[in-house]
């Protein structure tokens, strides 16, 4: 917005009237541009989180206490980053209707959360951790999604986190008949 400084009132500053009204309109015009941005990038940051939470809900204290630098480090990023193309792929209007859904499986189970499309009622994506044994080098925590336009067959690496040699991952003591939310 152009401006004059008026003399008289020792530097009092005053729209310049020729082009306010064009500058007005156009503030509005930005403005509102950068509100849908703010809420396109707030809902995918509430995705986010959300799926942060799943993640370390599915790995319980036992576990995200004793590997979570690198979750945040190696998987948490990349998590993000998938969550973000999924997002940018299906559009600004269908990924608005986007949810976490089906928090994680308990015990052993794989399913840390779903990516669930509330308008056509449909998983887009399956989000999983399996343990696995590497020979001569020990456990890992291996991180994983499935997509819908495959059928959920291939597996998508996401990274994996060293657990341990010897020591078996824990299951958070979790009983199994338990309806609380048992991690691995």
């Amino acid at each position: 917005m152009d401006a004059d400084i008026d003399k008289t009132d020792k530097g009092e500053i005053t729209p310049n009237e020729e082009n306010d009204s064009t500058s007005i309109e156009q503030v509005a015009v930005l403005e509102q541009v950068e509100e849908t941005l703010s809420n396109e990038e707030l809902y995918l940051e509430a995705l986010n989180h959300q799926a942060q939470e799943h993640l370390f809900l599915k790995l319980g204290n036992k576990i995200s206490h004793q590997i979570d630098e690198e979750i945040e480090s190696a998987i948490v990023p990349h998590l993000e980053l998938v969550l973000e193309q999924l997002y940018d792929q299906l559009g600004e209007e269908r990924s608005q209707y986007l949810i976490i859904s089906e928090g994680p499986s308990s015990g052993y189970g794989e399913r840390i959360f779903n990516l669930y499309d509330t308008v056509q009622k449909q998983n887009i994506a399956t989000f999983h951790v399996n343990r696995v044994k590497r020979p001569q080098s020990g456990y890992y925590f291996q991180f994983h999604y499935h997509l819908q336009q495959d059928n959920f067959e291939e597996h998508y690496p996401i990274g994996d986190v060293y657990w341990g040699e010897k020591i078996h991952p824990p299951q958070d003591g979790c009983p199994r008949r338990s309806n609380k939310r048992c991690l691995l």
